[in-house]
């Protein structure tokens, strides 16, 4: 797989919302810009992620108003952070290990530099295989349209 690093593939502007926030002002920012999560933040440094099944879990599901419970409350923490430099072989492992689709990518000095999925380690296994594998290009969400793939 050679040894790319998470920095060359994660998300750099990701989204984020102060953790004194409610539920649903992180729903309505994540509606609006669709995406599924949101990391959540005290000063610059990430605290916890916020994601749609957490709402779903925690909120929704138990009847709760989302204007009256805070992100604080019910985001995932602890927040298992990776740095730009790790190889993406070892943050997939990372994400294997806690079962988690996500990491959020600090700097030197726990500053967010950005976020990495499973699904931008699909698409860079996708094009390491040169988009010859079907069931990557699905996870990884790519369309033979836009990639120029023949699912033959």
């Amino acid at each position: 797989m050679g040894e790319s690093t998470v920095g060359h593939i994660m998300t750099e502007f990701i989204q984020t919302i102060p953790a004194g926030s409610t539920v649903m002002e992180a729903a309505k920012i994540m509606s609006t810009i669709g995406i599924g999560s949101i990391v959540v933040t005290a000063g610059e440094s990430p605290v916890g992620m916020l994601t749609e099944r957490d709402i779903v879990k925690k909120v929704t599901s138990r009847d709760i108003t989302p204007s009256r419970v805070s992100v604080e409350d019910v985001m995932s923490r602890p927040i298992i952070t990776t740095s730009p430099d790790k190889i993406i072989d070892e943050a997939a492992l990372m994400m294997s290990v806690y079962g988690i689709r996500r990491l959020v990518v600090v700097d030197g000095s726990g500053r967010l530099a950005g976020v990495v999925t499973a699904t931008d380690i699909a698409s860079w296994l996708s094009r390491i295989e040169n988009y010859q594998n079907n069931a990557l290009n699905a996870i990884a969400r790519m369309r033979a349209s836009e990639k120029g793939i023949p699912y033959g």
